[in-house]
This record gives C-alpha cells, sequence and structure tokens, in this order.
C-alpha cells in the first residue's frame, strides 16, 4: 500500500530557517507515514493545491496564535506570535475542513484550529485560568523532561479520542501556557485535565479530525498509547 503524505506546518526562526521538532516526523514514521514540512508563507491557491494534494496534515506546536484572530488585545502576558504561521494554518484548517482531509493538531495545533472555527484561547494559564471549587491548578508547563509524564487526562467515552485510545485516564505531558478557552463551532471536548482544563477537542462530524494538548510526539515512542494516535490518524490518511 502506498504511504500517506502528511503535511506538517512550520516554525520559523529570526533567521529565516524553517524547523519542526523531529519527534513529530519520527512518529509520524513508525505509523507508516512519509511527513512532509510545508511553505510558511503560500498563497491562498497554493493553499488550496496543498489542501487537495496531501492525504492529511499535522498542526504542530510553536508559539502563541496572535489575539487579534480570537478578537482581543495582546496582553503582556502573550508571548511570541507569528502572523505568517497564523494565516497559513488557519486558511489551511478551513480548506482542509471543505476537503475533509485527516487533522491531527497538538499544542499550538489545538489552540490553533480552536481559534479557526470562532473559538477563544487563555492568553495565559497562570495569570487568567481559575479552576472551579477550589480544585488545585495544575502545572500546565512542566519543569521535567518533555518525555516525562506529569498529569492525568480524563477522556470523554464515546469519543473518537476514546475509541483510539481505549482508555478513560491517559498520562501526558505538559508544556504549554495557553489553551482552549471558548470551544470552537463545530468541535466538542474529548478529554479534560482534572483541574478542568480542555485538553483534547475533536469534530462533531465522522471526518478525522483531533487536537490534544499535550505532546504526544514525545511519548509515542514509549508509550503504545500515545503511538496509538500517530497510527490512527495515519490510517484514516490512507482511506
Amino acid at each position: 500500500m502506498k504511504k500517506p503524505l502528511i503535511g506538517v506546518t512550520p516554525s520559523t526562526e529570526n533567521n529565516g530557517k524553517y524547523h519542526v521538532s523531529v519527534p513529530f516526523f519520527q512518529s509520524l514514521e513508525r505509523a507508516g507515514a512519509i511527513p512532509v514540512l510545508l511553505p510558511m508563507d503560500p498563497s491562498d491557491e497554493d493553499i488550496r493545491e496543498m489542501a487537495g494534494s496531501f492525504d492529511g496534515f499535522l498542526f504542530a506546536g510553536g508559539c502563541d496564535v496572535s489575539p487579534f484572530e480570537y478578537g482581543e488585545e495582546t496582553r503582556q502576558c502573550c508571548g511570541e506570535i507569528q502572523p505568517a504561521r497564523d494565516r497559513l494554518e488557519i486558511t489551511l484548517f478551513r480548506e482542509i475542513m471543505k476537503q475533509k482531509k485527516p487533522c491531527l493538531a497538538i499544542c499550538r495545533g489545538i489552540q490553533v484550529i480552536n481559534v479557526a472555527t470562532g473559538g477563544t484561547l487563555y492568553q495565559d494559564l497562570t495569570s487568567e485560568f481559575n479552576p472551579e471549587n477550589g480544585t488545585p491548578k495544575l502545572q500546565h508547563s512542566q519543569n521535567s523532561p518533555e518525555y516525562t509524564p506529569t498529569q492525568h487526562v480524563s477522556v470523554r467515552p464515546g469519543t473518537l479520542l476514546h475509541r483510539i485510545t481505549g482508555e478513560t485516564l491517559l498520562k501526558v505531558n505538559s508544556h504549554h501556557h495557553q489553551a482552549v478557552k471558548e470551544l470552537g463551532k463545530g468541535f466538542v471536548i474529548s478529554a479534560t485535565s482534572p483541574d478542568g482544563l480542555i485538553e483534547a477537542i475533536e469534530r462533531e462530524n465522522d471526518m478525522f479530525c483531533l487536537g490534544v494538548q499535550w505532546h504526544p510526539e514525545h511519548l509515542s515512542s514509549n508509550d503504545p498509547v500515545q503511538a496509538k494516535l500517530f497510527n490512527a490518524f495515519v490510517r484514516a490518511c490512507e482511506k
């Protein structure tokens, strides 16, 4: 069977270089796909062509999404933004939704696909997120290495995430200071952390579109459950 081609969204540095964390590529390759790094600033026409040419897309981690994209001013707590990347990913996500291509979104990825459908974000969890009922706030930007799980997330039964993992409780890592606040149109919540933060979302329709806030690419080589996310995604891209 022909291996599916997966477009992976890039980050950029001030020196003009595009890059992506190697474990994204390794996780996709182990699952049987060929990952390809996308350009940062294609035209709208090229974005439409890319959406039609690739079998699926992985929206990778990276910098903050511009608050302008969800109707807010940029607060002191917001980190670096890259308008070109926001434009690429928001435009691309809307196009692949039209074409019903599979999508896996990780960390920044879950945030940008939520914003692309009208949702909002916490610009900074430390200053803006307050758990209900006095629940202790977790360490969402962990001090431990990225391959070390530091918290649990509860998976909602009946969701795509539950069908993929077969679990209702997952051990995950946590490297983020922003997160989904108000849910975008057409999404449902797949998983939450013990302090009530949204940790995974998915589309309500029957297409494969899943966003997770943790970094399964750093866990998938040693955790078979996390590897299932990439395996299921690649299988969806083969159809």
